[in-house]
C-alpha cells in the first residue's frame, strides 16, 4: 500500500499568510531582506541564497498573487505548517476569482518539483507532489455547514485587497466577480486623513495604531467604507435575495456595522478569517482522496 502524501494549504493573503497542514496558524505578510545584525531574534527562510525576513519590512504591493514574490512566504507557510520530518506535500493554493487565469504560472513553477531551503536553522527539502489552485471566496463554500450551503448562497470574501463574489443556487455556481476594494484601501485613507496632520504613516503601520489607540476612527469612516462595499456589489447581486454569508478578515473589521444591514438572511462566517483555507481543506480532501490528480 502506498502512504498517503500529506495535504497543505497556504493562503497567500496581503496582510497575513494563512496555513494548514500537521499545523495551523497564520503570520504577518511583511518580508523583507535588508541585512539584520541579530538574524536569530527574526523568524527566517533561506532559498536559493538569499535570507528573508518574516514578520518585518513592508507588505507587497504587487496585487496580482502569481506574479508577486511569494517564494519566501510559501516556503515558510510550508515549514510552518508540516513537521521538519516531511519530505513531500500536495499543496493547495488560492486566487482572487478573477485572477484564476494566472493558475497555470503557478502550476508550473510548483508541480512536482523540490525545494531545497533553510527554515529559520533547519535544512528542510520538500517535494510538491500535486497542486490545486481554488477560486477564493468559492474555497469558503466547503467550510459551510450543510444548513447554509441550502437554496441561494452568496458569499462576501472581503478581504485586504479584494471583494470576492461567488453566488450558488442550489450548491451550483451561478455567478463570480472580483472587485479591487479591501481594507488595505481603507488603511491608505486612513493614512492619507492622518499625514495630512503632519504624520508620516505607512499602511502597514495603521491597524496597529488603531488597535493601540494611537489613531481614532469614528464610526461614520467604517459605515462609509462599508457602504462603498455594497455600492461595488449591487451591480453584480441583489443580495437580498439570497442568503449572504460574509466572510473574510474585512467583514471582522465592519462586523458591527454589517450586523445592522437590512438584509432578509445573512450572517458573518464563525470562523470568517479562515474560512478560505478551512473550506479549501474540504475540497483537497474530496480531489485527493478520490486519487485525482490535478492536470
Amino acid at each position: 500500500m502506498s502512504k498517503e502524501i500529506k495535504s497543505t494549504i497556504i493562503d497567500l493573503g496581503n496582510i497575513n499568510v494563512k496555513f494548514i497542514g500537521d499545523n495551523k496558524g497564520k503570520f504577518s505578510s511583511k518580508i523583507t531582506n535588508d541585512y539584520q545584525s541579530y538574524e536569530e531574534g527574526f523568524q527566517r527562510i533561506e532559498y536559493n541564497g538569499t535570507k528573508t525576513y518574516i514578520g518585518i519590512g513592508e507588505l507587497s504591493r504587487e496585487f496580482n498573487k502569481a506574479d508577486r514574490d511569494y517564494m519566501a512566504q510559501l516556503l515558510y507557510g510550508i515549514g510552518k505548517a508540516n513537521t521538519a520530518d516531511t519530505t513531500e506535500t500536495n499543496l493547495t493554493l488560492l486566487l482572487p476569482i478573477i485572477q484564476m487565469k494566472n493558475k497555470a504560472k503557478l502550476v508550473a513553477a510548483l508541480k512536482e518539483k523540490t525545494f531545497n531551503f533553510k527554515f529559520n536553522r533547519e535544512d528542510r527539502s520538500i517535494k510538491i507532489n500535486d497542486l490545486l489552485v481554488l477560486p477564493e471566496g468559492y474555497a469558503s463554500y466547503y467550510s459551510l455547514d450543510i444548513e447554509d450551503r441550502k437554496g441561494d448562497v452568496c458569499i462576501l470574501d472581503i478581504g485586504s485587497r479584494t471583494i470576492n463574489i461567488c453566488v450558488l443556487e442550489n450548491g451550483k455556481i451561478a455567478k463570480t466577480n472580483t472587485i479591487k476594494l479591501g481594507s488595505f484601501d481603507f488603511y491608505s485613507k486612513i493614512k492619507a486623513i492622518e499625514n495630512a496632520k503632519g504624520e508620516d504613516f505607512t499602511e502597514e503601520d495603521v491597524q496597529r495604531l488603531i488597535d493601540n489607540g494611537l489613531i481614532k476612527i469614528e464610526s461614520k469612516q467604517y459605515i462609509e467604507f462599508l457602504g462603498d462595499i455594497l455600492n461595488l456589489v449591487k451591480p453584480y447581486v441583489n443580495l437580498k435575495t439570497y442568503n449572504t454569508i460574509f466572510t473574510g478578515g474585512t467583514s471582522l473589521m465592519l462586523k458591527d456595522y454589517i450586523t445592522k444591514l437590512p438584509l432578509s438572511k445573512f450572517k458573518i462566517h464563525q470562523n470568517a478569517e479562515t474560512s478560505n483555507v478551512d473550506g479549501a481543506l474540504e475540497a483537497a480532501k474530496k480531489v485527493w482522496s478520490n486519487g485525482n490528480k490535478q492536470q
